[in-house]
C-alpha cells in the first residue's frame, strides 16, 4: 500500500527542477505541511509564494514553464487519468474545465466558443499579492501540452494573455505559446481555431474513462457540499453579527456540529473561521460606510462591535485604514 501524502509527488517534482525540498520545507513550514496534507486546498498567495521560492532555490527564472516538463499528468490523480482517456481535445478540455476543483480549488478553467475561436481562461479566486508568474505560466503551459496530445508537438495557440508583467527574456515562452504574447492583461486565456476541439486522441480508454467519471462525480459533489457550508456559515455570521451571537461555538451549535469539527472542515477547504468572519465584517462595513450616512458607532453595532474603538481596531487591521478615512475616500471618489 502507498501511504505517501497526497501532496508528496509536488515535493518529488520541485526535487527533480533542482529545488532542495529541506531548504524549502525549513523557509515555508505553513505552506509546504497545506501541500504535503491538502494540496488542492492551497490558497492563490500559498502556491505563488511556493513557485516563487522555488524559482529562487533552483536558480531557474522559468520555473513555471519548466513544471509543465517535470510533472507528468499521472501525477494529478483522478483528475490526470480523466485527462489521459478523453477521446477528444474537446472532451480533455472541457473535462480539465469541470473537475478543476478536484485537483486545485483555488481558481476555475472555463472554456468557450464563438464563432470560429475557442478561448481557455484561467480564474484564480483570490489573486495573490506576489507574482502570479509561475503559476499562470505553468497552468496555461500545461493546457498547451493537453491539446498537443490531439494536434501536433509543436502547436501554439492564436493567442495568449497572462495578467503578470512581461518578464525580459521570452524566448522560452515562445516555445511553447507562439509568438502572439500579450501581458499585464485582465486575463489569463489561450485563443485557439475552434477546429482544434474536434481533433482525436490517441491511445486512450473510453471504458476507464466512464469508471473515473463516475467517481470523479461523487469527489466533485463533496466538494460542492464543502462550498455550501462555507455559504452557510457566511449567513449565519451575517444574521447573528447584531446579536452579538456570531462566535464560533455559535455558528458550530446553529450547524449541530461540535466547535472542533467545524475548524477541521474549514481547514481542509482551506479557510479558518475568523477569516470568513472578516470577510463578513469587512463587505458589511466598507458598504454601509461607501453607500449609506449611517453614524459609524451604529455601524460598529451592527457588525459585533459594543466599541467604536474596537470596530477602528478591527477595521484598521482588515483594510489599513480607519473607517473614518475610508468614508472619506469613497465621498472623494463619488463626486
Amino acid at each position: 500500500m502507498d501511504n505517501k501524502q497526497p501532496g508528496a509527488w509536488l515535493l518529488e517534482t520541485f526535487a527533480r527542477g533542482g529545488v532542495d525540498a529541506q531548504k524549502l520545507t525549513q523557509r515555508l513550514p505553513e505552506e509546504i505541511h497545506q501541500v504535503m496534507s491538502s494540496p488542492e486546498t492551497l490558497t492563490p498567495e500559498m502556491v505563488n509564494t511556493i513557485l516563487l521560492e522555488c524559482a529562487v532555490l533552483s536558480g531557474d527564472s522559468n520555473f513555471g514553464l519548466r513544471m509543465i516538463e517535470l510533472a507528468q499528468t499521472s501525477d494529478l490523480g483522478i483528475y490526470g487519468y480523466l485527462l489521459m482517456n478523453a477521446p477528444t481535445v474537446g472532451e480533455a478540455l472541457e473535462i480539465a474545465c469541470r473537475y478543476y476543483p478536484t485537483f486545485y480549488r483555488g481558481a476555475t478553467l472555463d472554456l468557450s466558443v464563438s464563432g470560429a475561436t475557442a478561448r481557455l481562461t484561467y480564474n484564480v479566486k483570490a489573486p495573490a499579492t506576489v507574482s502570479a508568474r509561475h503559476d499562470n505560466e505553468w497552468t496555461l503551459g500545461f493546457l498547451v501540452h493537453l491539446i498537443r496530445r490531439g494536434a501536433s508537438a509543436d502547436w501554439t495557440p492564436e493567442t495568449t494573455t497572462f495578467t503578470h508583467p512581461a518578464p525580459r527574456d521570452r524566448r522560452e515562452l515562445r516555445q511553447v505559446f507562439g509568438s502572439n504574447l500579450h501581458f499585464k492583461h485582465a486575463i489569463n486565456s489561450l485563443e485557439f481555431s475552434a477546429d482544434v476541439l474536434g481533433y482525436r486522441i490517441s491511445e486512450t480508454d473510453p471504458g476507464l474513462l466512464r469508471v473515473l467519471t463516475q467517481h470523479a462525480d461523487k469527489l466533485l459533489a463533496g466538494i460542492h457540499d464543502q462550498d455550501d457550508l462555507v455559504r452557510q456559515v457566511r449567513l449565519l455570521i451575517l444574521e447573528s453579527l447584531d446579536r452579538g451571537q456570531s462566535d464560533e461555538a455559535s455558528i458550530a451549535s446553529k450547524l449541530g456540529v461540535s466547535v472542533s469539527t467545524l475548524k477541521r472542515r474549514l481547514k481542509q477547504m482551506g479557510f479558518t473561521y475568523r477569516e470568513l468572519r472578516d470577510g463578513v465584517v469587512e463587505d458589511i462595513a466598507k458598504a454601509a460606510l461607501g453607500q449609506t450616512k449611517v453614524p459609524i458607532s451604529e455601524i460598529a453595532l451592527r457588525v459585533g462591535y459594543s466599541e467604536l474603538s474596537a470596530f477602528d481596531r478591527a477595521f484598521m487591521r482588515l483594510t489599513g485604514m480607519t473607517p473614518q478615512e475610508y468614508r472619506a475616500g469613497e465621498a472623494r471618489r463619488d463626486r
